[in-house]
């Protein structure tokens, strides 16, 4: 029996430590598991923050693009009245180019007419002398005329 213990004894023995290197080697894989775990929930958590964050800034991405739909119509409101304002000036423009035109040569006859008059006053001027020098003569020769004349001297 002591044989059979001992041969038991020595089988119970490798038994008991293949049995403490697969508790060793199955402690190790429980410790790396909780480490992976540990690893893996952790990366879990970046991964949710980065969604949250990933889900506010696609909220912020929304509200800009509603934000520059808004700008974008209002561009085309003042695009459009830009466009009109244009076009008025650009009229107002060539209705000045016309109202120029006409009053320069409006002004053109104001001097040809004033020059005009100039000329005709100049001219009752001289006719004004010749009327004065004319009346100053016929006085001048009625005067002689008297003073020759003997019928008026005695009369």
């Amino acid at each position: 029996m002591f044989n059979f213990t001992k041969k038991h004894g020595n089988a119970l023995v490798d038994m008991n430590e293949q049995a403490a290197g697969v508790s060793e080697k199955y402690n190790a894989a429980i410790k790396k598991i909780e480490r992976l775990e540990g690893e893996l929930n952790q990366k879990t958590q970046a991964l949710n923050q980065s969604f949250k964050a990933q889900a506010i800034m696609s909220e912020g991405i929304n509200n800009s693009l509603a934000s520059l739909f808004i700008v974008q119509n209002q561009l085309q409101v003042v695009a459009t009245h830009l466009d009109h304002s244009n076009k008025r000036i650009f009229e107002l423009i060539q209705k000045n180019k016309v109202l120029e035109s006409s009053g320069n040569e409006w002004f053109r006859r104001s001097i040809k007419l004033e020059f005009e008059v100039l000329m005709a006053k100049d001219e009752l001027k001289k006719i004004e002398n010749e009327r004065d020098s004319a009346v100053k003569m016929c006085e001048l020769l009625r005067a002689e005329l008297m003073s020759n004349n003997p019928s008026r001297k005695q009369g």
